[in-house]
């Protein structure tokens, strides 16, 4: 830490520090593996290339990840959005900086949880709500669309499609 605003920043963003992140990066890869040794991927599939076959065990998996784990570039969640009276909350629903008048954050940083996938998109849409509430918009009306969950989504998340 430094009072120089010239000095470099020090980023730590203690991937691995929770045993959950563990768990997930373990199931990321043992999912990936399944859904590559689908039959309807036989012709696009080599040798896996990383980790590589001979990582297998949870202590195997977690040292590959350590080793190799990077940002690609989509950090955030560093001013969590959230209810004011909510512990860790820095913008309110509006993005508006809780405790400050006048400031909002419009950014991938007010993420309560880190989205599963590219952070684009989502990215997107908070700077669209944001834009509407900063000018005064009315929300669009509800929508009720159906969305399909599969009866085992927790142990199998992809159907079992026969190739042709």
């Amino acid at each position: 830490m430094s009072k120089d605003p010239a000095a470099e920043p020090s980023i730590q963003f203690n991937y691995l520090q929770h045993q959950d992140d563990r768990e997930a990066w373990r199931q990321c890869i043992r999912l990936t593996r399944e859904i590559i040794t689908q039959p309807a991927m036989d012709a696009f599939r080599g040798d896996e290339i990383q980790p590589g076959e001979s990582i297998n065990s949870d202590e195997e998996i977690d040292r590959w990840v350590r080793e190799n784990i990077e940002s690609a570039y989509h950090p955030c969640g560093t001013c969590r959005m959230g209810p004011v009276d909510a512990a860790g909350s820095v913008v309110d629903t509006a993005c508006r900086v809780i405790g400050l008048d006048g400031i909002r954050v419009v950014d991938a940083s007010v993420f309560p949880t880190v989205p599963y996938g590219n952070i684009n998109a989502p990215t997107i849409m908070v700077a669209e709500k944001a834009a509407d509430l900063i000018l005064g918009n009315a929300p669009l009306e509800r929508a009720d669309v159906p969305v399909w969950i599969s009866d085992d989504w927790q142990n199998k998340q992809r159907l079992n499609i026969p190739t042709r």
